[in-house]
């Protein structure tokens, strides 16, 4: 853990993530959902005899960025009926994130799905049409395990805590050894993260974060940011990575079957910026007693990976950066809305927990 962001600051930052997390609530309607998903997966399961498909029914809870169903399907397959689990990501119509593209998660699971090491659902196929379910979407299959919360946090309350320290510890282990296969993989399968130009995958990524502060939807600039921005093109490292980073890469991101890892998720900002970012963003974004600190990450994603750890002031800046920026479009969003009054947004974007950890580390790392 960064020393300039400190316990409070993370523990801050989680409290405002929960509250701002809203439920995505469908209001498709729930019978064509069923006609439609049917239709559509015949043919890439190729039953004998009809398919029918359950009510829909949603996660414990989803996020801000997709509307996340899960559904089963049951078909008769070599003389006996079976019944599989699917989850339908359709993408959202006020994104959080700029640019979203969902195809983009799709393409990822898939070019994921041969990596050893690094378990993800199979994808049955991305649906571009719109006019199917009101918006683009794709369908992969259910996996089982348990997840850590948002809300309340895993840190506080859940299997997490609840767990033995033994326990707590191989899930991390387990998971940080996820975290390095990850990096293994050829920069090579994502071809469609590629920078059209000549940058490197690290500074492709700074400069799509440029384009989200100039974006007028984002909301009100504010020094700090501004002086992030700053900060991280002028200390941009001398060998800047094209590499694949997974962009969220934390608990509440994993799937759980007793200690081992079943499956990784959500790609909102996946780049070929390196695994640096992730490790910075590990190391802010997570921590509990009983797993390891982010110092052991660091020194525990070297041991697995092979790799060294560089730069490690400037992807902890960067991850204080993008939080700030994050919060600004969520916060401005929300106050656009009426969900809270546009003077608190615009408040609370300036304030908030990652924005003052920022501060803190500018003022450190002059």
């Amino acid at each position: 853990m960064n020393k300039e962001t400190g316990d409070d600051g993370r523990s801050r930052a989680d409290a405002e993530a929960r509250e701002l997390i809203q439920l995505k609530r469908t209001e498709r309607d729930p019978e064509r959902m069923r006609s439609v998903l049917r239709d559509w997966l015949v043919p890439r399961i190729s039953p004998r005899g009809s398919l029918a498909v359950s009510p829909m029914s949603l996660p414990d809870g989803t996020g801000v960025a997709n509307e996340t169903l899960m559904f089963d399907a049951t078909w008769s397959a070599e003389g006996r009926d079976t019944t599989e689990g699917f989850v339908v990501r359709i993408a959202s119509s006020d994104p959080l994130y700029l640019g979203a593209d969902i195809s983009v998660h799709h393409d990822v699971y898939e070019a994921l799905a041969d990596v050893e090491g690094v378990p993800v659902p199979r994808v049955y196929g991305f649906e571009p049409d719109p006019s199917l379910l009101g918006a683009p979407f794709f369908v992969m299959e259910r996996k089982y395990g348990r997840v850590p919360g948002d809300q309340p946090s895993w840190v506080t309350s859940g299997f997490v805590v609840e767990a033995t320290p033994k326990e707590r510890r191989a899930m991390w282990d387990n998971s940080v050894a996820v975290l390095a296969a990850l990096h293994r993989a050829d920069a090579s399968r994502f071809h469609f993260l590629l920078p059209r130009n000549d940058l490197s995958g690290l500074a492709d990524h700074l400069a799509y974060w440029r384009r989200w502060l100039d974006d007028p939807s984002t909301g009100a600039m504010h020094d700090t940011v501004e002086q992030g921005y700053a900060w991280l093109t002028e200390h941009l490292p001398a060998m800047q990575p094209t590499a694949l980073s997974w962009g969220d890469s934390r608990f509440a991101n994993i799937m759980f079957d007793g200690t081992r890892v079943a499956a990784i998720f959500d790609w909102d900002t996946v780049s070929l910026a390196g695994p640096g970012a992730d490790l910075g963003w590990w190391r802010f974004m997570d921590g509990l007693d009983g797993i390891g600190t982010a110092d052991h990450l660091v020194e525990r994603w070297q041991d697995l990976s092979g790799m060294v750890a560089t730069d490690i002031e400037f992807y902890d800046v960067f991850t204080t950066f993008r939080l700030s920026a994050i919060l600004m479009r969520l916060f401005g969003q929300m106050g656009r809305a009426g969900t809270i009054p546009s003077e608190v947004a615009e408040q609370q974007a300036r304030n908030s927990a990652p924005v003052q950890a920022l501060a803190a580390q500018l003022l450190a790392f002059r």
